[in-house]
């Protein structure tokens, strides 16, 4: 049996609510959801939370996957939407009022600076609640304006412009990351 008839087998197995699919599922996948996570909270305890209540969705929702596409992007759609559901509720109403993000992130990263992972993730988790979300779901995950627009209930304006405000905060803090480095 290759990987990928063993997988079809723990995912029909984890629809019949089998604990030990579920956990071998978990360990599959454990990392990159945790990965995915990471990239939209605060800290690696709000990580490890965001990504628990996101495996109790993908075992909560498994009976409705009809094995289409590709499964791992069914399991990270449910963790990105976890995650946006987390930060929605974390949001006082007119937080976001009138911030404008640009969807281009082009120049965010570029110098003749090699960053770590590490500090990329640790830039990006310092980045306040509303732009850390709206440059995920951008630049790593790659919506659409309109899309995210239609996610966090704004207009697409607003999205550009926190893009913009977002690329700006990680460059200014890549730029000190650099500046840092070479004293």
């Amino acid at each position: 049996m290759d990987n990928k008839d063993n997988l079809i087998e723990i995912i029909k197995l984890c629809k019949g609510k089998d604990s030990n699919a579920q956990h071998k599922l978990f360990n599959l996948y454990k990392d990159k959801m945790y990965a995915v996570c990471l990239r939209y909270s605060k800290s690696n305890t709000e990580a490890e939370d965001m990504m628990m209540e996101g495996w109790m969705r993908i075992f909560q929702y498994i009976a409705g996957y009809e094995f289409v596409g590709s499964f791992e992007a069914w399991m990270k759609r449910i963790m990105i939407n976890n995650a946006i559901n987390s930060y929605k509720a974390n949001i006082k109403h007119n937080s976001l009022a009138h911030q404008v993000i640009e969807r281009n992130t082009e120049g965010v990263f570029e110098n003749d600076y090699l960053y770590t992972e590490e500090e990329l993730i640790k830039c990006v988790q310092r980045l306040p609640n509303s732009l850390r979300v709206l440059f995920n779901l951008s630049a790593i995950d790659e919506y659409s304006n309109k899309e995210i627009a239609e996610l966090l209930n704004q207009t697409p304006d607003s999205i550009k412009s926190n893009l913009y405000k977002a690329r700006k905060v990680l460059r200014d803090e890549l730029t000190r990351i650099k500046e840092d480095g070479n004293r």
